[in-house]
């Protein structure tokens, strides 16, 4: 007898119980509630981490981690959470947070020399696997990088730096006396931007971008400002990977364009500078990547290693002195006093301005070399916490299992009357040496050794030298030039209000007059 498919179907059909969806959606609604509840008291009462105190909700939710990201203030809940619970906080499920420079030397400082022992987490990882020098996870090929890149933060090199550094610095300075003395002032973001902008890209790969010249972003600072809190977005749904088709809703959609045209722009830009060796005006940080004697490179990989090396060497550079030539000149505003201070000691230090050099700026001045560092302080570029994975060991006294995320909190310690005296005033004072005569014994116990504003370890920021001195030469020539003064209508800055961070600082704006002063 001959198979019947279509009876078969319909004999199996009208002899079957219809489903019963609801019963069915009951069945799993329940197992996920079931799920979840022992999931919840698991995370509770019996990780690894439970003992350790901090937000109930972030114990079995990265939701506590995401919201306060995503809002643009985390460090500020870092902070609160410290206070309210202790030095070590478990901030998300299988993540602590913890509050001592002690903490801060045991995850950063290597164990065995140049041996990293809690590795860098994917954190920075944007889903291209650039590596590079900054988002670079695999200790071995920080490593490789670091070493190749050395060379170009020596002393030596940096001497050679100079004239450059020079040039922006005097051009920022024309620019102010044709701009900067009108009723309206400037507005210091964008200036202390462009002015860092400028600078970092010719000191990364010598490209001329005129960011001061044409005031306006080069494309790389538009996409990198339009992608700022997008960045955050990425580094979120990371916890989150069920719903992580769900953060093309934050992107920024019209500026994708002009992102695929910054990725082209950087490969033409890498492309242009290989083809440049030997015929530059200047030696720049990516001689040390790929010397003019050594050979072309061929394959696609090493092309965008370069390529995300220049472009991590730029942005590092940049976002950290735009960060401090802002917050120096806003600091300071804020306190007169401090201001009339670092004014008198820059014009009594130089005759002339073509004498503010880096080696006189090195050796003397040293309330300038204060309001720097209390800048640093009060104003951290990288409030991340830099997360780290535990190998299983010890942090302050506290054994972290192994694959525990770490992270610490220099925003925390620098705000904290635990380790500094008046920690939310800006008191230049506290960095003085004994016998200046400003100097306050009330910050005798100030810890300022325990706050390491450029990291330590094998990551280390290799740029601190060449930063320290563009701050310098940045302060003591606008100072020795102006007297910088706020412009009409800005009563309602307040920098702690209004301060974001997502990727990187998102400041608010201040109208800044610089008004030259007659000689």
């Amino acid at each position: 007898m001959a198979f019947d498919l279509s009876q078969t179907i319909a004999y199996y059909w009208s002899h079957t119980e219809p489903v019963h969806w609801g019963s069915i959606a009951t069945i799993v609604l329940g197992a996920v509630s079931v799920y979840a509840a022992a999931r919840g008291v698991y995370l509770l009462y019996l990780h690894p981490l439970s003992k350790f105190p901090g937000p109930r909700i972030a114990a079995v939710s990265n939701v506590w981690y995401a919201y306060h990201w995503l809002g643009g203030r985390y460090p500020w809940a870092i902070e609160d959470a410290l206070r309210k619970h202790g030095d070590v906080v478990r901030i998300a499920p299988n993540e602590l947070v913890f509050f001592t420079p002690q903490a801060f030397r045991d995850i950063y400082a290597p164990h065995v020399r140049g041996a990293e022992a809690f590795v860098k987490t994917d954190f920075q990882n944007r889903g291209k696997n650039l590596g590079g020098i900054v988002w670079e996870e695999d200790p071995i090929k920080h490593r490789e990088t670091a070493r190749r890149l050395a060379p170009a933060f020596s002393s030596r090199a940096i001497r050679a730096m100079e004239p450059v550094v020079h040039e922006y610095m005097d051009y920022f300075i024309s620019r102010m006396r044709e701009l900067g003395g009108g009723d309206s002032g400037i507005p210091l973001v964008e200036w202390t931007n462009w002015l860092a902008m400028d600078l970092s890209a010719d000191l990364s790969t010598s490209e001329k971008k005129h960011e001061m010249r044409d005031m306006k972003r080069d494309l790389q600072l538009d996409v990198l400002l339009a992608f700022n809190s997008f960045a955050t977005v990425i580094q979120v749904f990371k916890r989150f990977p069920l719903l992580s088709p769900a953060q093309l809703f934050f992107a920024p959609f019209s500026k994708l364009m002009a992102f695929l045209a910054m990725e082209e722009k950087t490969r033409q830009g890498v492309r242009r500078r290989i083809e440049r060796r030997g015929e530059l005006e200047h030696v720049d940080f990516f001689e040390q990547m790929l010397p003019g004697d050594s050979p072309l490179p061929t394959d696609k990989d090493e092309l965008t290693h370069l390529g995300a090396v220049a472009m991590q060497t730029m942005f590092a550079e940049f976002g950290p002195m735009a960060d401090w030539y802002y917050g120096t000149i806003a600091f300071l505003l804020e306190e007169p006093e401090c201001l009339r201070v670092l004014v008198e000691e820059v014009r009594g230090a130089f005759g002339a301005y073509e004498e503010i050099v880096p080696g006189a700026l090195a050796t003397g001045l040293p309330y300038l070399h204060a309001c720097l560092e209390e800048a640093l302080r009060m104003l951290p570029s990288n409030n991340t916490g830099l997360p780290r994975y535990s190998p299983g060991a010890v942090v302050d006294g506290c054994f972290v299992p192994k694959g525990t995320h770490v992270q610490t909190s220099l925003f925390a310690m620098a705000r904290s009357p635990r380790f500094f005296h008046d920690p939310m005033r800006f008191r230049p004072q506290r960095w003085l040496p004994a016998d200046h005569a400003l100097y306050d014994a009330a910050f005798a116990g100030d810890d300022l050794k325990g706050l390491y504003s450029f990291s330590l370890g094998p990551r280390v920021c290799m740029g601190r030298e060449i930063a320290w001195m563009q701050g310098k030469l940045f302060m003591a020539k606008v100072l020795w030039t102006f007297d910088v003064v706020k412009a009409p209508g800005q009563e309602g800055f307040n920098m702690e209000r209004d301060l974001l961070h997502y990727g990187f600082l998102d400041k608010p704006e201040l109208k800044v007059r610089f008004v030259p002063v007659s000689r």
